[in-house]
């Protein structure tokens, strides 16, 4: 990446960022989006893809870091705030995820990312039947990003099902079964 000769605007950053994340340079897209910030503290969407960038390599403190400046810049950015949560969540911080999804309640009733926020807090909850309804409405009203509803339709496939859970009851694990199969946090879109 040569940007010394001139400077590129937010959206040339992004969209250098984007390309880069396709072909998977992730060391290419990661030095756009630093310098994008650096050029463009305020812009969230950068700090967004930044964080997200950072959870795709396992920097997860970082990602932490960006999603919430993302969010802190825009708290229209709701995917950001989602996002940050989901990260929370899959590092065993379901307080911190709570808090942070509250975020959310600026949508309308109805938006995919309430339906997906309640999904996911039933699951932490081991309450499988309803994160299983919360998540499939949220799929429903998802018209904004498919790669989500197949992140959610891979979640929904590991869930157990009634009878599963049933038999389980007797030996409720000390953590709940989210923790315990999704450490590590999904790709973030």
């Amino acid at each position: 990446m040569n940007t010394n000769a001139t400077g590129f605007d937010q959206d040339e950053y992004l969209h250098l960022a984007l390309d880069a994340v396709r072909r998977g340079d992730h060391g290419t897209a990661l030095a756009y989006l630093k310098e994008g910030a650096a050029r463009c503290p305020q812009d969230a969407r950068i700090a967004y893809m930044l964080g997200a960038e950072y959870a795709q390599i396992g920097l997860y403190d970082r990602a932490e870091a960006e999603m919430r400046r993302a969010f802190e810049i825009d708290s229209s950015l709701h995917t950001a705030c989602f996002q940050l949560g989901l990260l929370q969540m899959t590092q065993a911080r379901m307080d911190q995820a709570v808090e942070t999804w509250r975020g959310l309640d600026a949508l309308a009733d109805g938006h995919a990312l309430r339906y997906f926020r309640d999904g996911l807090v039933a699951l932490a909850a081991d309450r499988f039947d309803d994160a299983r309804q919360r998540l499939q409405a949220g799929m429903a009203a998802n018209d904004f990003s498919p790669e989500l509803n197949k992140d959610m339709e891979n979640l929904l496939a590991r869930l157990p099902d009634a009878a599963a859970t049933e038999n389980a009851e007797s030996e409720a694990p000390a953590t709940p079964v989210w923790f315990r199969d999704y450490q590590q946090p999904g790709r973030h879109n």
